[in-house]
């Protein structure tokens, strides 16, 4: 999921935080227009388009079972849209130039039991009942009116455009992703072996039955693992930070291999490996602010990683 990245605990204010600029992105051109929640109150919507689209953000309090959050939703989804009918709200809904509406939108981070939609399509078609059976006292609700769910992973693009042009102060974080264990199966020989032969050859021709050794040769093959599927799921989830990331990498790794292949003293290969790690660091640190500063360490090592894998990086022997 989208969010799988977010850093630290989405609440509430978050996750309208967010949604808000999700619906101002995509539905510019319709105007879309935010209703604050003070004064009179927002008429049981937070915003709404011209073209006749209202929504409603909720995120769960905490992580609920999978029985217990559509419990939740449900009794969300039923106490709004029975504002939505009550006969106060009418007034309110003219008050702020809501158009006739067909769309309400359910906007949740996520959902994981489809007795959701069920429930959906239940209350869309008692809110066409009473608009039937009183026509006049509903006038406010088109005739197609419809109940859509939205959750996060429909906003992948607004999400990321959200999160690289800093419109909020969320940071994404890369370091929740673990590997709990080494698995060399996973890794292909090869890749094994030529980060061998790369931190051999920095750590000045160290035994490789050095306790040191043997750990850092573990570190950079879990995190050259790690950071192919970190890379996977960017690419995945948020394509134009992957671009951002790839296109940094791409154009560095360049620099790495004429600057460890054009030295020829073996004894300075430790003070190239360190002086590229802080280097890289810091540009990472520039280019992608929209990372916390764990994440842009963890990225660090897995890049770092894949140029020791990859023979990227050529230190003498």
């Amino acid at each position: 999921m989208i969010l799988d990245f977010f850093e630290g605990k989405l609440d509430g204010d978050t996750w309208e935080e967010l949604c808000q600029s999700c619906y101002r992105i995509k539905y510019q051109e319709q105007h879309y227009t935010e209703i604050p929640a003070v004064q009179e109150g927002d008429a049981g919507i937070e915003g709404f388009t011209r073209n006749g689209i209202v929504n409603q953000c909720y995120c769960p309090e905490r992580n609920y079972s999978d029985d217990d959050l559509y419990k939740h939703l449900r009794k969300k989804m039923t106490k709004d849209i029975n504002k939505l009918l009550d006969k106060n709200y009418k007034k309110r809904l003219a008050e702020l130039g809501v158009p006739l509406i067909h769309e309400w939108h359910f906007v949740i981070p996520e959902y994981r039991d489809s007795r959701i939609i069920q429930h959906a399509e239940s209350k869309k078609n008692e809110v066409l009942k009473a608009k039937q059976e009183n026509p006049e006292q509903y006038d406010y609700l088109a005739a197609d009116f419809d109940i859509i769910i939205k959750t996060a992973d429909d906003f992948k693009f607004e999400i990321t455009r959200t999160i690289r042009e800093s419109l909020t102060d969320t940071k994404l974080n890369l370091a929740v992703r673990s590997v709990k264990a080494t698995d060399w199966e996973k890794c292909e020989s090869d890749k094994v072996s030529n980060i061998k032969r790369k931190v051999k050859a920095v750590m000045n021709d160290i035994d490789e039955e050095d306790e040191d050794f043997k750990q850092i040769v573990d570190t950079y093959v879990v995190s050259y693992i790690k950071g192919l599927e970190i890379m996977r799921m960017l690419r995945m989830s948020y394509a134009a930070i992957y671009e951002d990331v790839y296109s940094l990498e791409q154009a560095y790794k360049k620099q790495v291999s004429l600057k460890t292949g054009m030295n020829t003293n073996k004894s300075m290969n430790s003070q190239i490996f360190n002086e590229i790690l802080e280097d890289f660091e810091k540009k990472l640190s520039e280019s992608c602010g929209y990372f916390n500063p764990a994440s842009i360490i963890e990225l660090k090592i897995d890049i770092i990683s894949m140029w020791l894998a990859d023979c990227s990086m050529k230190f003498r022997k």
